[in-house]
């Protein structure tokens, strides 16, 4: 299977700008071991393993997807350098999550982490994914999809110009990396997409090397991610508006489906 992915050449900025964001892993250890007490975890898009990683550190026993080689590479180290974790607690899977099929079926919990879901652009793919999730759950286990609110379109860029997102250093190339954004949205198809232009130079030298990564995202709506979720054999979600598992509501900045499987 080709599992070539835009994130091969993104994955190191990726890490870079990401692997401090910890804001959601509170939510999924609290929902981990409400699951069970040595849950079994399947992360579905797993990248660098930012979430994956504390939730092995606290003793669950995770398995990472991802079609991104590269994000997997990054993962492999970051879970390698904690000396303290067993090589039997997680492993990595690299794969198209549409056709997972795995030996080690009967999950506690699986998470589809921070936008994730997004990048399947149609119907198809989007059931594809989820269905996929709950073959590998047992019974009443838990599927967790953290999306973007209802309202995120509207808030995002529609000119195509580029604006500066971020400004990283990667200490281990001793370089200064700029990470510029354009953004266009196709409301009649539901569809953002972003151009991402990475300038990098060393200190103190003006040339740079340039590159540019274009993806594609398909916004789901609450509504419309209840049915996906019930086509694929869950139950209605329960909605969360941010990790504190606040309600779902008007001005929430997150929006969070766990649905159990049925």
């Amino acid at each position: 299977m080709n599992c070539t992915s835009p994130y091969d050449a993104l994955a190191r900025i990726y890490d870079l700008q990401h692997s401090s964001f910890l804001d959601d892993v509170p939510m999924y250890l609290r929902l981990a071991r409400e699951a069970a007490p040595a849950a079994s975890i399947l992360e579905i898009g797993c990248g660098s393993g930012r979430v994956m990683l504390p939730l092995v550190e606290a003793g669950f026993r995770v398995v990472g997807v991802d079609e991104s080689a590269e994000m997997l590479r990054i993962a492999e180290r970051r879970l390698c350098a904690s000396a303290h974790i067993p090589a039997e607690r997680w492993s990595l899977i690299h794969t198209d999550a549409r056709a997972l099929s795995l030996a080690e079926p009967g999950f506690n919990m699986a998470i589809i982490a921070l936008n994730t879901f997004l990048h399947n652009l149609t119907r198809d793919d989007q059931l594809a994914t989820l269905r996929a999730a709950r073959r590998h759950l047992s019974a009443d286990g838990l599927l967790v999809v953290d999306l973007p609110p209802n309202d995120e379109m509207a808030y995002q860029p529609d000119d195509g110009a580029f604006q500066l997102e971020a400004t990283l250093i990667d200490p281990h190339a001793g370089t200064e990396i700029h990470k510029f954004v354009a953004s266009r949205i196709f409301w009649a198809i539901q569809e953002q997409e972003l151009v991402y232009r990475i300038e990098e130079r060393r200190a103190g030298e003006a040339a740079f090397t340039e590159q540019l990564v274009t993806f594609r995202l398909r916004h789901v709506f609450k509504h419309e991610m209840e049915l996906l979720l019930l086509q694929s054999g869950f139950a209605e979600p329960t909605w969360y508006g941010n990790y504190d598992l606040s309600p779902y509501g008007e001005g929430s900045p997150r929006m969070i489906a766990a649905a159990r499987a049925i």
